[in-house]
């Protein structure tokens, strides 16, 4: 049941790209086969017109002739007193009237009812033209005066030509138009015209929903993917990845959901691990509280001051631990909330190093400040930035071997930021560790982290820190042997003013 909507949808959207690319080619035929019909109909109404004027000249021809032997009565009378001038032309082959013996009386081959140039043309069809009967024909005297068919008005003429006898216009026989052959070969030629057009609009119809068919499902099945893809990862399938084919949108598409899935399957995995860790940190301290609670309540160990104060390091650890772990949920969700206000870097930087320079003795460790290229204002939370520099001396003063050395140094970086880099003595960390340092409860598989203590989250908090005021933080190998921590901060973040 649950797949059954996106299959109807899927279908739903095959048929609207396949009546989309049918309705396209449908209206592109429509359109062409109407104007092949127009151009057709008008191209074969101006052959009829040609046609019925080279009649009409084969006429006007055998009519001179009648007229100079006969006089004018020979064109004049009924429709049908025209015949012996009609059978006397020449077949349609284009030459003129026939001089045989005989004269306009003698035999025609057009009187012959078989042959291969009979009235109806080869295989007993009527040759073009055959329509032009006396009925279509209006013959007048020079003054005007009906001889022969009715008077044709100027818009019914589709040939007029004069009858000459001796230099002399003796008539002027006019041909009725047709709008259109009706009969006979013409009217065959252009009922198989178009149907040749309707045939062809047909096939080029059924060969669009064919392609419409095809293309429609081609260009789904990438969408397809892509649509299980996301229903498998929503299911928590976050090793889900697709093959792209191609180089088009959809293949863009089934990129992104590759990326996707791994940042999923990525932060699902820190996800578990820091859930472990979380874990394990928290029962650490709280296991070593438990017991000793338990040790004053058996009376093992007796309830004096010194007793008190370890119950209240323990929590006290425990408290910080969880603060940390509550800074770290915020930053994720938004950025750590500041309260921005000027102060001079050089001034701050060498006020927080002098309350760590004792502890920093006491482990064997010689502490040095440069501040020669300090920008002399900013605009930073001092509250934060107290919390920044202290989790990073804190990561040095923990790990690094005695005797040793670590150095600070903070300088301005263009006419808007401050860089400050810390760098500590041997040991170091391998650059495979380096940018995972910054991860929550990351801990280098390395002499740096075979000493006690730490939860592992002051260089996760140091990064929220300086997000939190629109820089960057790095890390990276130390020229004195141990591990450099670069932080690049804007003088003047966003929303300090």
């Amino acid at each position: 049941m649950p797949s059954a909507e996106p299959r109807r949808l899927r279908l739903a959207l095959v048929h609207q790209l396949a009546l989309l690319l049918v309705g396209a080619v449908l209206l592109a035929v429509t359109v062409l086969g109407a104007a092949v019909a127009w151009n057709l109909r008008a191209g074969f109404s101006d052959y009829l017109r040609a046609q019925d004027e080279h009649w009409l000249d084969r006429f006007v021809e055998v009519a001179a002739v009648a007229v100079a032997d006969r006089g004018i009565a020979a064109v004049s009378g009924s429709p049908g007193s025209l015949r012996p001038l009609l059978e006397a032309m020449a077949p349609s082959d284009g030459v003129g009237p026939r001089h045989r013996p005989g004269g306009l009386d003698g035999p025609d081959r057009m009187d012959r009812p078989h042959g291969p140039h009979s009235r109806h043309g080869p295989g007993g069809r009527p040759p073009p033209g055959a329509g032009r009967t006396p009925d279509r024909l209006s013959l007048s005297d020079a003054e005007g005066r009906p001889l022969a068919g009715r008077p044709l008005k100027p818009h019914e003429v589709s040939a007029e030509r004069p009858i000459v006898v001796g230099g002399r216009t003796v008539a002027n026989a006019q041909l009725a138009r047709v709008a259109v052959a009706t009969a006979g070969v013409d009217a065959a030629f252009l009922a198989r015209q178009y149907r040749g057009i309707v045939l062809t609009a047909l096939l080029l119809t059924l060969l669009a929903v064919a392609g419409a068919v095809w293309a429609g499902r081609r260009w789904l099945r990438p969408v397809r993917d892509v649509q299980d893809a996301a229903r498998r990862i929503a299911q928590g399938a976050f090793d889900v990845r697709l093959v792209p084919h191609g180089n088009d949108e959809l293949t863009d598409l089934s990129r992104d959901i590759n990326a996707m899935a791994a940042s999923l399957q990525q932060l699902e995995a820190s996800r578990r691990r820091w859930m472990a860790e979380l874990s394990h940190e928290m029962r650490t301290p709280l296991s070593v509280l438990r017991g000793e609670v338990e040790a004053l309540v058996d009376g093992v160990r007796p309830l004096t001051a010194a007793a008190m104060l370890s119950l209240q390091e323990d929590v006290a650890r425990v408290t910080r631990l969880v603060e940390d772990f509550h800074q770290l949920a915020m930053s994720d969700l938004r950025a750590l909330p500041c309260s921005f206000a000027p102060l001079q870097p050089a001034d701050w930087l060498r006020d927080t190093v002098g309350r760590l320079e004792p502890r920093a003795r006491a482990a064997g460790l010689r502490l040095d400040v440069d501040t020669a290229d300090a920008p002399p204002l900013a605009h930073w939370d001092t509250q934060r930035m107290g919390q920044l520099l202290f989790n990073v001396l804190e990561n040095s003063l923990r790990y690094t071997d005695a005797p040793g050395h670590i150095a600070l140094q903070l300088r301005a970086t263009g006419l808007d930021h401050a860089t400050l880099s810390v760098d500590d003595s041997a040991p170091g960390v391998p650059a495979a560790d380096q940018a995972r340092l910054f991860e929550p409860l990351y801990r280098a598989d390395t002499s740096r982290s075979r000493r006690l203590g730490g939860s592992g989250l002051g260089l996760a908090i140091c990064r929220a820190i300086v997000r939190s005021h629109g820089g960057h933080i790095e890390a990276s190998a130390s020229p004195l042997g141990g591990l450099r921590v670069v932080v690049t901060l804007p003088l003047q973040p966003e929303g300090s003013t």
